[in-house]
């Protein structure tokens, strides 16, 4: 009889385990390098720099299509 744990519904094995907890901890591992290296406050303020020429560059194209 199996062990009744978690994924005993799902019918899952011992690799199965396996890749799912290697997988589980390989993203815990590169979100925290992405979390300690990653420049996020640039990336944010990059892009609302970006959105914010776009939408400039918007308005002039509708001043000079209305002219």
């Amino acid at each position: 009889m199996p062990i009744p744990l978690f994924a005993v519904p799902l019918n899952m094995g011992t690799g199965t385990w396996f890749v799912t907890i290697v997988a589980g901890l390989s993203f815990i591992v590169m979100f925290g390098i992405a979390s300690a290296f990653g420049d996020f406050q640039g990336l944010i303020n990059t892009t609302l720099e970006n959105d914010s020429n776009a939408r400039e560059s918007r308005k002039k194209k509708k001043i000079i299509k209305k002219d």
